[in-house]
Order: C-alpha cells, then sequence, then structure tokens
C-alpha cells in the first residue's frame, strides 16, 4: 500500500467516501446514497480542487483506493 494525492480523474472518490463516513448507529437503516446529493453535503466534494486549500491523500493497494482523507477550503 501506498499513500498519494488523488488524480484528478479519481474525483468521484470523494463521493464514495464522504457517503462511508456518514455515521448510521446501530439497528437504523443507512440512509439512501443519494443523501450525498443534498446541498449540505455537496459543499464538501462539488468543487473540490478549485481551492488552493484543497487537498486529498488516498491509500492506493495495488491500484485500488481503498482509504482517503481530505479537506477543502
Amino acid at each position: 500500500m501506498i499513500l498519494r494525492g488523488m488524480e484528478v480523474d479519481e474525483k468521484d472518490i470523494l463521493k464514495d467516501f464522504l457517503y462511508e463516513a456518514i455515521f448510521i448507529p446501530e439497528g437504523v437503516e443507512p440512509p439512501d446514497r443519494s443523501i450525498i446529493e443534498q446541498s449540505e453535503l455537496r459543499i464538501y466534494y462539488e468543487n473540490f480542487g478549485n481551492g488552493r486549500a484543497d487537498h486529498c491523500i488516498v491509500a492506493d493497494d495495488n491500484g485500488k483506493v481503498i482509504g482517503a482523507v481530505f479537506k477543502n477550503s
């Protein structure tokens, strides 16, 4: 496994990991994936990469992204 910067064409992984980061208490049905399209969550990925302080590091395991940490401005 290696840590590396996210490639421009990998931007959709932000949506995947944002959905995975939603806290779902035990016994509660997970929300539909479309929840990440709500404006309250869309702000985390919609214009990612346009800000000077936008950064994403991914964990790459033989070409497969298995984790990510990102921050936006």
